[in-house]
């Protein structure tokens, strides 16, 4: 086996082996690592709002199993009082003789994303004369029905499925660790959470969620409107003191011996 590393030096021709070790190296080393990621937002694409534009900020998107580099983008919009979904779409495969080419845009309308050429960013509702918001009051606002950007049903992808937005799961961690009667396990989970990089594992979070909740659903049919429900849901029982485990079936950890 060969390497060959180009040293980019001053009075030196580019070669063609330099080239295709370029070309190699660079898209490879990225497949390889995100090989077993589902389709989805791999990383960054984070939405904001300037005046009657919605900003996306570059980003990784995998979609048909192949990554795409998004640079920034800003995408104009206005109330219609309905529901918008932005999306991203992979429109076109070209196989051309010298390169194969990508073509994918972003989209704002009314239409849900249709089968696995499209991946919602966000959606939101806007009424006339009212202002789109990204800023949150809590973790349940993150799903208010009017001028909210929504992150709710956003597909991220992870290893072995789809999971979570990064900002919903941060969001949940941080107000996780506001409350003084945590439990060690949201505790542990919100570290967890917010020391990644990327999104929570799906395997992960669906076992968080089925250990503090004891929802019974299967882990491979957990949805995100699912997930998202489970997190407010245990949320709220920290802050109120109510104990989560009580919703749990009676395990060891949870037994209390007494001796007469």
């Amino acid at each position: 086996m060969e390497y060959i590393y180009p040293t980019f030096e001053r009075g030196r021709i580019m070669k063609k082996e330099s080239l295709w070790a370029l070309r190699d190296y660079s898209y490879t080393a990225l497949e390889l690592q995100y090989q077993e990621y589902a389709d989805g937002i791999i990383n960054g694409c984070k939405i904001s709002v300037e005046g009657k534009e919605l900003c996306v900020g570059a980003g990784l998107i995998k979609c048909q199993g192949f990554l795409y580099l998004i640079s920034a983008q800003r995408i104009p919009y206005r109330a219609t009082n309905e529901l918008q979904y932005l999306k991203f779409a992979a429109r076109e495969r070209q196989e051309l003789p010298d390169y194969i080419k990508y073509v994918a845009q972003m989209e704002l309308d009314a239409t849900p994303p249709q089968g696995d050429r499209e991946i919602e960013l966000c959606r939101f509702k806007l009424r006339e004369g009212s202002v789109l918001r990204v800023e949150y009051k809590d973790f349940y606002d993150i799903q208010t029905e009017f001028d909210t950007v929504n992150l709710a049903d956003v597909r991220w992808g992870s290893r072995r499925g789809t999971t979570l937005s990064m900002e919903i799961t941060d969001t949940y961690a941080r107000k996780i660790l506001e409350c003084g009667g945590a439990d060690s396990v949201d505790i542990q989970f919100a570290y967890l959470v917010l020391q990644g990089r990327e999104a929570v594992n799906r395997d992960m979070l669906v076992d968080y969620l089925t250990r503090r909740g004891g929802k019974g659903i299967d882990s491979d049919k957990w949805t995100n409107s699912d997930m998202f429900a489970e997190l407010e849901s245990i949320l709220q029982a920290v802050r109120s003191g109510q104990g989560i485990r009580s919703r749990q079936k009676t395990g060891a950890a949870g037994r209390m011996i007494i001796l007469d």
